[in-house]
């Protein structure tokens, strides 16, 4: 993508400043640069509104709220600050972050003319980013991704979550910026950061909720709870999630209710809320942002990054979802977080189960860190749910009157075999037997449906099942006239389905559906009584192939107390809480640890897959068994010594923790020719040192280069 240029003028600039703000315009005139001013991709911004980047006082006409006092068709809508701006003259001078609108100018219009205030470091117009989840779509058992195996056959060896050794010195905080999180959710609500600092300012229990503007950071989608669950779901429940750390979760909602999409101003609210709270005390380990697809923001976001980073913060990304090889993009047509380049970012892809690249995952050599897990993610949601497909057997068998792993498809029936009913759909179903959902063997019921009869689109205008007494979508049946139901009761039906836009292993979701009295599922046709399961609606001009399995129908009138807020998902956005998770325990075993040393830590904990080997610059999947617990003290047996020629000293080195990765010390002598010290601490004093007193001195060998030292005295030998 082709940028304009415009040079800021400087010496214009800060002639029209007062003497106050002097060491302003030197540090500016010292710092010149070329503002960018991007251009414009239709639809994929907010029209009238940009985000300006800045170093500069408190003094300066961006900074402040409301009409912009060089141009009275500029509003200044808000302005945060990031606290002292690195390498200034004065602490008065600090970086800031700007949204500004205007009813008058375009958007481009508007960047260019702020990009010519000199303090003003970059501009991009609000972009749109979205979620980065595939599908919206108890139970260890289906944690596929922990350690392998289980429920879902797979080949994966999982994250080596039951490998780690790491015993947690800390607990860090990891800020989710997404649709909030279901603090009520019982997998969680121990999870939960707690603010103390709300009497200082900060506001919220929780965290915060900037696309509501208010102090509750619900999460009505699930997505974001999803993602927390991966990151720190409580194990002690049994029946339950486990999460992969030990850290609080500080919730930070930006996507407003029924919406994935967000403009990039309640990010930049939201990591200005973290730096807050950084400087407050919150030690907050890493960032999660299953989010992406903002365009010319990098400038704006890389400054608000690396000041959380600067305090401690990793930040990940989730690598995004449309099989886009990145290293082949241009990079002027790169978007967050490909066009980010602060050193405090991490990009995570999505594996499956057979330790190969999810279909759908974004990848590039040299753009995305490392792969995770993000196929069919069981985690915790906000809504109870009906899928005894997670269930065990004893509960499935108590909650449910017909539960089918569809060995055969005899049980199913479409509208045209069945008498009295009118569709304008051509449906197919048959068996699979190569694919299913969690019992390979059973196969699951291969579903083609085709638009065909009239012209247009057709999309269902409500819930109902017909409409003028024609189908609105391709349903399955199921034949129930023998069961003796009460139609007049409340059922649940549920399965899970996938589509077949990709190869390997399927990405399935969870359907749910439910019939009340009121907005009855139930048919009769034929003198027979049939229970619509699912239907799926088409606006494609040829076949649309899906996998069903495990249909479910409860009982009548469920104990919906019974169900559980747990689902299934796929997607790059489950596979970047696995990374942030890992960050999370690398901090918790690494308290002094800075986030730089945080991400080298993290790309080490990676095993090799060929499969993925040029799909990400590490060539790997996340492996927490390779969690590297690095020195935080070192210990000798003596300080002092006096030695006499002749005689050896035997010096021990105790590294702590005591689970430390890498426990070896390297020795060294501050002169070899009066003492020598052998690898293993053993001294030997010479002739020629006696009278004199060397330094013999041991370092961690693991890198963090901590020392100690013992000062031997050598004395003359015994006469």
């Amino acid at each position: 993508m082709g940028r304009r240029r415009i040079v800021a003028g400087l010496l214009a600039a800060a002639a029209a400043f007062s003497a106050a703000l002097a060491p302003c315009a030197v540090f500016a005139q010292e710092q010149v640069q070329e503002v960018e001013v991007p251009e414009l991709e239709e639809g994929t911004y907010v029209k009238g509104e940009a985000l300006v980047s800045m170093s500069t006082t408190q003094a300066a006409a961006l900074t402040k709220e409301g009409v912009a006092s060089f141009d009275q068709e500029i509003q200044v809508e808000e302005c945060w600050e990031f606290g002292k701006t690195q390498d200034a003259p004065s602490d008065k001078i600090k970086d800031y972050v700007a949204l500004v609108s205007s009813d008058t100018y375009s958007t481009e219009e508007l960047m260019e003319i702020v990009a010519k205030k000199y303090y003003v470091d970059a501009v991009a117009p609000n972009s749109y980013a979205h979620l980065c989840d595939k599908r919206d779509g108890t139970q260890s058992d289906y944690q596929w991704y922990l350690d392998g195996g289980g429920a879902l056959q797979t080949k994966s060896e999982g994250i080596g979550y039951s490998q780690m050794d790491a015993k947690p010195s800390m607990q860090p905080v990891v800020a989710l910026i997404d649709t909030g999180v279901d603090y009520t959710n019982e997998d969680l609500r121990d999870s939960m950061w707690v603010n103390p600092y709300q009497s200082k300012g900060l506001e919220g229990t929780y965290g915060y909720d900037f696309a509501n503007e208010d102090d509750d950071p619900m999460d009505t989608d699930g997505h974001g709870t999803h993602c927390a669950g991966v990151i720190a779901a409580q194990p002690d429940d049994a029946d339950g999630i486990t999460g992969i750390s030990n850290a609080k979760i500080m919730a930070l909602k930006v996507v407003k209710d029924d919406s994935d999409v967000f403009d990039v101003a309640g990010a930049v609210r939201a990591f200005e809320y973290i730096v807050r709270a950084q400087q407050l005390g919150v030690q907050v380990a890493a960032v999660n942002c299953s989010w992406g697809g903002s365009r010319d923001s990098g400038a704006i976001l890389n400054t608000l990054i690396d000041k959380m980073g600067a305090n401690g913060a990793l930040t990940v990304f989730a690598a995004g979802n449309d099989a886009v090889d990145w290293d082949a993009v241009p990079s002027s047509m790169r978007t967050v977080p490909y066009d980010l380049k602060s050193k405090y970012v991490v990009v995570a892809g999505a594996s499956d189960e057979n330790d190969e690249r999810v279909y759908f995952s974004d990848y590039g050599n040299t753009q995305v860190d490392l792969f995770a897990p993000g196929s069919n993610i069981v985690s915790t949601v906000h809504q109870a749910k009906f899928l005894p497909q997670l269930w065990t057997k004893e509960k499935r068998e108590q909650m449910t009157s017909y539960y089918n792993t569809v060995e055969s498809i005899e049980d199913f029936k479409q509208a045209s075999g069945i008498a009295g009913l009118e569709t304008d759909y051509t449906v197919k179903l048959s068996h699979e037997q190569e694919m299913g959902f969690s019992d390979q063997s059973d196969g699951c019921l291969e579903y083609t449906v085709n638009y065909n009869r009239r012209f247009g689109a057709p999309k269902a205008a409500d819930d109902s099942l017909f409409k003028n007494g024609v189908e609105q979508a391709g349903f399955i049946y199921l034949d129930v006239t023998d069961w003796g139901l009460d139609t007049d009761k409340t059922y649940y039906v549920s399965c899970m389905m996938a589509d077949n836009d990709g190869g390997g292993v399927p990405a399935w979701e969870s359907v749910e559906k439910v019939s009340t009295p009121e907005e009855s599922r139930f048919v009769t046709a034929g003198g027979r009584t049939y229970l619509a399961l699912i239907g799926i609606t088409t606006n494609k001009t040829r076949p649309t192939t899906y996998y069903i399995d495990n249909i479910a129908v409860s009982y009548a009138d469920p104990d919906t107390s019974q169900f559980e807020k747990r689902d299934l998902m796929s997607g790059s956005s489950m596979a970047a809480p696995m990374v942030t998770g890992a960050a999370a325990v690398l901090r918790s075993v690494n308290p002094a640890s800075g986030a730089a040393e945080l991400r080298n830590l993290l790309m080490r904990c990676t095993r090799n897959v060929d499969a993925i080997e040029n799909a990400c610059v590490t060539g790997g999947i996340l492996d927490l068994s390779r969690v590297i617990v690095q020195a935080s003290g070192l210990k000798l047996n003596k300080t002092t010594a006096n030695v006499r020629y002749g005689n050896t000293l035997q010096l021990a080195a105790t590294i702590l923790p005591q689970n430390a990765t890498n426990t070896g010390v390297i020795w060294s002598s501050s002169n070899p020719a009066y003492a020598s010290v052998s690898a293993k601490g053993v001294v030997k004093v010479k002739k020629a040192g006696v009278g004199k007193t060397v330094k013999i001195t041991a370092t961690t060998s693991d890198g963090t280069m901590l020392k100690k030292v013992c000062k031997v005295k050598i004395l003359k030998a015994k006469a």
